[in-house]
């Protein structure tokens, strides 16, 4: 199953980093991709973990797809999971993981592991592997400097 990953460190505060990647409603305005989504079945557990329900529209190259993940966004850990409830995919799950750092700031990684069901999408996304994964980041870097200001210091790749 294909697999990818990217991580970042910013000059935000975990809470920061967590509220972006976990916005998932907001998705569409800064990547643009992503031409819809709703976000519904939306619940708050005992423990503070949020579970919901995302439909999501993407549009890439000519091609459109919907595609529906459960979401389970833990402030605790840090950590935001998208995994497949129905679409275009075999199997789908994506993983938001934000560590806090000692000097302040924060380590943002993004895996998200895949598999197509059509054989030409799952060739074009393979094709557009690297290209999409640095583009997904770059749009939640972007986002999060016009969400927070630029922070103390410059976002750097790790």
């Amino acid at each position: 199953m294909p697999r990818f990953s990217k991580s970042a460190r910013v000059p935000y505060t975990p809470a920061q980093a967590f509220d972006l990647v976990s916005d998932i409603a907001r998705y569409p305005d800064f990547i643009k991709w992503i031409t819809a989504m709703r976000v519904s079945d939306v619940r708050l557990d005992e423990a503070g973990i949020t579970h919901s329900r995302g439909d999501a529209v993407v549009g890439f190259k000519g091609f459109v797809e919907r595609f529906s993940t459960g979401v389970v966004a833990d402030p605790a850990v840090g950590t935001v999971v998208a995994s497949l409830i129905k679409g275009p995919f075999r199997a789908l799950r994506a993983q938001w993981t934000i560590t806090p750092l000692e000097r302040g700031g924060a380590d943002i990684a993004l895996e998200i592991n895949y598999e197509f069901r059509n054989v030409l999408i799952a060739m074009l996304a393979a094709a557009n592997h690297d290209t999409a994964v640095n583009r997904i980041m770059s749009a939640f870097l972007t986002e999060a400097q016009k969400r927070y200001g630029s922070g103390p210091s410059a976002s750097v790749p790790v």
